[in-house]
């Protein structure tokens, strides 16, 4: 199943309680058919293994340990690829597989929730190996029939998408989009060999450029048949991820697979394994005497254990499997039971005579998948290394061994944080005992989320309390009730805050200037119809007033309300979306700074706002708010960076990685390994070491500047724009020069055209032109030429360059200046000398451009070195510096236009314009 997050793939391949999935419905029948078809002369075994790969790194979902190691992928010239240490259980019914899928989410859910990972960004892999056995009773020989179905549910596709559509320059260090990049290249790859290319680098298939498509190598390409669940979203905001996935499926689609039955394969498998192992037998005693026989000794044990290991796996008999399941099936309740998880049936189906708790997980597949029934007291903590071990056994950030207690008393709950300990009820944080009620929401530590259960036997006794509200209580509500109470002295809340006011006014003001227009024409109208006026008073005829009263007629006023209501509502909806941003920012920027102080890293994670450099053009969307939420990153004796929301969403799925290999070192008693120094003289390798740790951006050298944005009306006469661009900074602030000349230098541009559309516009007429473009017969040459930038930010100015990419044109153009070496020059000139022509066809998409839209140049520069540890000399210091009063009058130039006229009284007694000269000394 393959689409966007909460589009349903899970949903499709798991279901819910009242209605199944593709894999519980595919299982029910498959023991159906069984059971129809199975005689004396035929039988049939079932095995199945269930598997999750995070992060390139693969887990058995089924393994009843509760410190699970990744597991190794390893290739066999027998078997091909295979999880090494994988389990795979014999099942004799549906209800055996419904079980152990029961018990496997339950591990992912324990597993996810420790390491805070989202169960959307992994790939969960289900596989079922049917034999079918046919013996024939007279002469006692019997033959199978092998076949392994793989059933996966893979990790949500919008973020490869958003990454493609951002653009970002720089490489992410993370592993999530890997394999769905990859499996849609092998997609690729195998869908032109199907349609007969076959020739080059087709030939080739990067199977193992992923962990997942390394796995499915056979199930793809192999002797298999594939089928590709393509779920989409309904909405128009998902149109981008809807259309990559209908691509991804029209590729699959593409496929052409030749199976065959797989008969008898096990017999020819154990003679070839056996075969191996004697050679490799052979092979070691003679590597004894030879003087490189210790590094051969070594690999060639390896491989006769691995080739072992297999041997003894394949040779099994059933009732040997049948008991090994049922040994690992109770060490797996033994261990949930002892996490205080109960090992019965999910969901709603518990004991409602107890206090329990259940999860909440952000995944609804993993949504109050866990109970944990409550005794007279019981105890919530970590992995204890001496001393009581807790009841309720949690793991991951900021879970002390001991964190608090609950207790049952008279009647009611009470919980009662350890001194240190991170706990909160319903948004708000717990420092003593206090009461529970049905409905509270709990957190643990960073991100252990629980709902408490009360029976209806003890609600009966606490009416007076507060109850559970009304709304649904799931993950998000908890959660954001959590961030709002510690956002409320958030200055960035405030100005919001303050931005709503703002709105609020400003409405009351239109609608107070709406009200007194309004009475001022009833009062005409009602001095006009007087009885005691036996005539209408004279009116002069005044164009732009009558415009004005015309849009009062019904019509006009029932469509300036609607545009009204349209921009409150899309306001308020781009405030929400804004709101929802900052609050999952700051959700990130928490966790990010705990792993920091926990690790010891001398970094500061905090949520500010920024332009992002689509939104510094006049052809951005409109109804969005212009800023969004970005991370600074400070870091003690290094500049400051600002990253993108997805940049640490990505650098966090490491940060966990490096945390859990931190907190594993500390519980063995090993040295903790420093990968990052904030020392000066580091070497070189510490630079590599740097490159690895995500807590610190070796390429973050590159930096926008800002945007530069030329409007193209020009393009209507025959002059040429000389002009010293702003460039606005993502901050807002010129920061900077940019000289860019435009003009037209070949064919005629409609210049009727713009007087028209600027009629139209202003009279609100939407009136088809009499004579349509044609696009083939007209068409003219633009020339745009940068000649330099000034004024730039000392501490971006080295390496400086800018980007553009011109209507009508794909590829984007970048100027570049020479290498210069940096200066502390406030008049640096940076000369780019770059002119470029572009031929455009004429049309109606142009001709607005040019109106109302811009060329748009991103200006573009990298740190330099001697700014990063010089106190003042910081990025955003150097962007807030104020401009000087020439910077802000050009500016404000740009935006208005001004004509004086200087009248005097003429002979008739009337005042008259006059001309004027003008005096240098003066101007």
């Amino acid at each position: 199943a393959y689409g966007q997050t909460g589009s349903g793939k899970s949903y499709t391949m798991m279901g819910s309680l009242e209605s199944k999935g593709i894999i519980p419905r595919l299982c029910d029948e498959l023991f159906s058919a069984i059971a129809n078809k199975t005689t004396q002369d035929l039988m049939y075994k079932v095995e199945v293994s269930y598997m999750e790969i995070y992060n390139e790194k693969v887990h058995d979902l089924l393994d009843p340990k509760p410190n699970k190691q990744s597991l190794k992928v390893r290739e066999h010239n027998v078997l091909g690829p295979y999880v090494d240490g994988l389990s795979q259980l014999a099942v004799s019914s549906y209800k055996d597989i419904d079980n152990l899928m029961t018990e496997g989410n339950k591990s992912r859910t324990v597993a996810a929730t420790n390491m805070n990972a989202e169960s959307s960004r992994s790939h969960a892999v289900f596989s079922v190996v049917l034999t079918q056995i046919l013996t024939d009773q007279a002469t006692g020989v019997s033959g199978e029939k092998v076949s392994r179905m793989s059933l996966v549910d893979l990790a949500g596709s919008e973020r490869a998408v958003k990454t493609g559509a951002v653009g970002d320059r720089l490489k992410e260090g993370s592993n999530i989009n890997k394999s769905l990049t990859t499996l849609g290249l092998v997609i690729s790859k195998l869908a032109d060999q199907s349609n007969g290319k076959k020739s080059g680098n087709d030939k080739f298939v990067p199977y193992r450029d992923s962990v997942l498509t390394w796995l499915l190598k056979d199930n793809l390409g192999g002797n298999s048949k594939t089928v590709m669940v393509a779920t989409i979203s309904p909405s128009a905001d998902n149109y981008e991820e809807t259309l990559s996935t209908l691509r991804y499926a029209d590729r699959a689609k593409r496929i052409v697979n030749h199976a065959v039955v797989n008969e008898d394969p096990n017999a020819r498998i154990i003679r070839e394994l056996r075969l191996e192992v004697e050679a490799l037998r052979n092979m070691l005693k003679h590597a004894t005497g030879s003087p490189v026989g210790d590094v051969q000794r070594v690999d060639i044990h390896d491989k006769l254990a691995e080739s072992e290991n297999l041997m003894k796996q394949i040779s099994q008999t059933w009732e040997e499997k049948l008991v090994k399941t049922e040994r690992i099936q109770n060490e797996r309740q033994q261990a949930l039971e002892k996490m205080g998880i109960s090992v019965q049936a999910s969901g709603i189906k518990v004991e409602k005579n107890k206090y329990y708790l259940v999860n909440l997980n952000a995944d609804p597949s993993l949504n109050e998948l866990l109970v944990y029934y409550l005794k007279e007291r019981t105890l919530i903590g970590g992995h204890s290394i001496s001393g009581q071990q807790p009841d309720i056994q949690l793991s991951g950030l900021g879970i002390q061994p001991e964190h608090c207690v609950i207790v049952i008393e008279d009647g009611g709950l009470f919980m009662e944080p350890i001194q240190g300990a991170r706990c909160f009820v319903n948004g708000s944080a717990v420092l003593e005992k206090i009461p529970l009620h049905n409905g509270d929401r709990i957190l643990w530590g960073n991100h252990h989320f629980f709902r408490v259960n009360c029976p209806k036997s003890a609600n009966a006794n606490m009416i007076s309390e507060p109850q559970t509200p009304a709304q649904l209580i799931d993950y998000n509500f908890a959660r954001d009730e959590i961030m709002q109470n510690e956002l409320s002295n958030d200055p960035i809340q405030t100005a919001i805050a303050r931005l709503e006011r703002q709105h609020e006014e400003d409405k009351q003001v239109a609608l107070e200037k709406q009200r007194q227009e309004y009475e001022r024409q009833f009062q005409q109208l009602r001095n006009t119809l007087s009885p005691s006026t036996p005539y209408a008073p004279y009116t002069p005829y005044d164009p732009l007033r009558l415009g004005k009263i015309t849009p009062n007629t019904p019509t006009s006023q029932m469509r300036v309300e609607k545009w009204a209501q349209e921009r409150d509502e899309m306001f308020r909806r781009s405030l929400g979306q804004l709101k929802n941003d900052i609050m999952r920012a700051n959700a990130l920027v928490q966790e990010a700074n705990f792993l920091a102080e926990e690790m010891e890293k001398k970094t500061k994670f905090s949520v500010t706002l920024q332009i992002p450099p689509a939104n510094l053009s006049p052809n951005r969307r409109r109804g969005a708010f212009v800023s969004e939420p970005a991370i600074l990153v400070k870091r003690t004796n290094s500049g400051s960076q600002i990253w993108t929301m997805e940049k640490l969403e990505n650098k966090l799925i490491d940060m966990r990685e490096m945390y859990q290999e931190h907190k594993e070192r500390l519980l063995n008693g090993l040295p903790v390994v420093e990968t990052y120094s904030d020392d000066e003289d580091s070497d070189e390798e510490s630079e590599n070491s740097k490159s690895l740790d995500p807590f610190y951006e070796s390429q973050e050298n590159h930096n926008l500047i800002g945007v530069a944005n030329i409007f193209l009306e020009v393009l209507f006469h025959d002059v040429k724009l000389d002009y010293h661009t702003p460039i606005i900074s993502q901050q807002g602030e010129v920061a900077g020069r940019l000289q860019v000349e435009v003009q037209r230098i070949a064919g005629q541009m409609p210049q009727d055209r713009m007087c028209e559309s600027i009629s139209e516009s202003s009279t609100d007429s939407r009136d088809e032109y009499d004579d349509p473009v044609d696009p083939m017969s007209n068409q003219i040459t633009c020339r745009v030429s940068i000649k330099s930038a000034t004024g730039l930010p000392l501490s971006l100015s080295n390496f400086v360059f800018c980007q553009y990419t011109f209507w009508g044109h794909q590829e984007t153009v970048v100027p570049v200046i020479n290498a210069e070496a940096p200066s502390h020059d406030q008049n640096k000139v940076f000369k780019f000398e770059h002119t470029k022509d572009f031929t455009v066809a004429i049309n109606e998409e142009f001709l607005e451009h040019c109106i109302e839209g811009a060329l748009s140049v991103e200006v573009w520069g990298h740190r330099s070195a001697g700014f990063s540890k010089t106190k003042g000399w910081e990025v955003e210091q150097q962007q807030a510096k104020a401009r000087s009063l020439v910077d802000r009058w050009a500016e404000l130039s740009r935006k208005i236009e001004l004509w004086v006229e200087i009248h005097e009284l003429n002979d008739n007694g009337e005042y008259s314009p006059v001309e004027g000269t003008n005096r240098t000394e003066v101007l």
